[in-house]
């Protein structure tokens, strides 16, 4: 826990012997006390490009801004967060249908590739290359409510996916209002003819098939796919049983 974790590390790494150290994940600062300790260094593994993605959920932050690259980086550690001298870095592609999970999932591979590389350096006592990070201020701190909620004034159809793909399914989807009722969005597309249809950001249509269709800004349009409710995980148009008609609108 928070008050021991430091003693509680330095006697282990003590009583066993370690001669390097190696966290992913982990939320709290370790101190110098902790990270001098192993001969052959601490090191950091983080789901993000540094010094681009500091902060705690780099995965997410990369999804929202719709980075055609996502990266994971290997650090040594230092007194701050994520600020020490860089290992290795890698990238690699990523794609609009790309959720958190897929994303997560895909970064933990590659990091797992590049934890091989590192320890191979230590085991044959090679010099492990680092090189101190640019000048940087910026921090992604934690998303909250405001992170997780779609904006429909603002946000444009890419934007919009992007947000419902970067909370699923770790947020059940990105959070909307409908008659003051909070549901989230788990899945959507593109409508392909939204010239037809586009209304008013957040503006809901619904076609003769059901399908539901919501405006976004530059006239464009989504058309929802799954959503999640109290009740459970549902095909989006199970909201017309909820209440939902052509002319509502999400806040």
């Amino acid at each position: 826990d928070k008050k021991t974790f430091a003693k509680e590390l330095s006697r282990a790494i003590k009583q066993y012997d370690v001669n390097l150290g190696l966290m992913m994940t982990f939320g709290y600062l370790l101190p110098a006390s902790v990270y001098d300790l192993p001969a052959k260094g601490f090191f950091n593994v983080h789901p993000g490009p540094l010094p681009a993605y500091r902060g705690a959920d780099p995965v997410f932050w990369q999804i929202v801004n719709r980075e055609e690259q996502a990266g994971v980086s290997i650090h040594k550690l230092d007194a701050g967060y994520d600020t020490g001298p860089l290992v290795l870095t890698q990238k690699i592609k990523t794609t609009q249908s790309d959720s958190y999970g897929i994303l997560n999932s895909k970064l933990a591979a590659l990091a797992a590739g590049m934890v091989r590389v590192l320890l191979k350096l230590a085991a044959y006592d090679l010099k492990i290359p680092s090189k101190s990070q640019p000048e940087s201020t910026v921090y992604y701190a934690r998303q909250g409510a405001n992170e997780v909620t779609i904006n429909w004034q603002e946000m444009d159809a890419d934007r919009v996916i992007a947000l419902i793909n970067a909370c699923n399914p770790w947020n059940k989807g990105a959070v909307t209002k409908f008659n003051n009722r909070i549901l989230r969005i788990l899945a959507a597309e593109k409508h392909p003819n939204p010239h037809v249809i586009a209304k008013t950001p957040g503006s809901i249509s619904v076609l003769e098939d059901k399908s539901i269709l919501v405006s976004t800004l530059n006239n464009e349009v989504l058309k929802l796919q799954i959503i999640y409710v109290d009740e459970g995980f549902l095909k989006a148009s199970c909201l017309l049983d909820m209440g939902l008609i052509s002319g509502s609108c999400f806040a």
